[in-house]
């Protein structure tokens, strides 16, 4: 069972890595500024992009699924951890 959660573990971090990354690239090549292709308005933190109604539907899915990995890594580590070590 330690075994497969470390695996299961390794798997969710690397697709959240690359799920990052993914949200990361689709992000950067939205435009500042409104046109008739980006009509969209997505706004995270301070940064604010126009994006296709497309794309701000698959970077809100990659948003929420890469919190979801990480939850998923983090509680495989955690599970796995051998806490009778001290740290």
């Amino acid at each position: 069972m330690k075994r497969w959660l470390e695996r299961l573990g390794r798997i969710a971090t690397v697709a959240g890595i690359c799920g990052t990354v993914a949200w990361l690239v689709l992000l950067a090549s939205s435009p500042q500024q409104p046109d008739a292709a980006h009509p969209e308005r997505y706004a995270h933190r301070h940064e604010v992009r126009y994006v296709s109604a497309g794309t701000d539907l698959a970077l809100q899915i990659l948003l929420g699924s890469n919190f979801v990995l990480a939850l998923v890594a983090l509680g495989c580590r955690f599970a796995t951890s051998d806490r009778r070590g001290g740290m």
